[in-house]
């Protein structure tokens, strides 16, 4: 019995994900990752009625690594590299809704002004 209950919360721990809901304000940028040292994957979804631009840069160089404008209610699957971070960029004028579902924990965000 002590066996199935072990396998069980190692299969539950190994399948879960990290869920959040984000606001980015109004001409801002949200910053994911800066102290993250590990791979994941993020499903991204955009709620609102404007589009966002999602964009990963080098965390040494920042040099543009992949991007894409998100429409509204949009998806997209990323796949986030160790020495990258994520900038989720709002340039409208109204704040702007994601859900985003990563397969890690993230270390490290803030937001900017654009």
């Amino acid at each position: 019995m002590d066996k199935i209950f072990f396998l069980c919360a190692v299969l539950f721990v190994s399948c879960s994900a990290f869920k959040s809901g984000l606001t980015i304000p109004a001409n801002e940028t949200f910053i994911l990752g800066e102290y993250n040292t590990k791979n994941y994957r993020a499903e991204i979804t955009n709620t609102s009625n404007f589009k966002v631009l999602i964009e990963g840069e080098k965390k040494q160089t920042g040099k543009y690594t992949q991007g894409v404008d998100l429409p509204p209610k949009a998806k997209l699957r990323l796949y986030v590299a160790s020495d990258e971070v994520i900038k989720f960029i709002n340039k409208n004028n109204k704040p702007v809704k994601v859900n985003v579902q990563m397969t890690k924990g993230v270390e490290g965000m803030r937001y900017i002004k654009n």
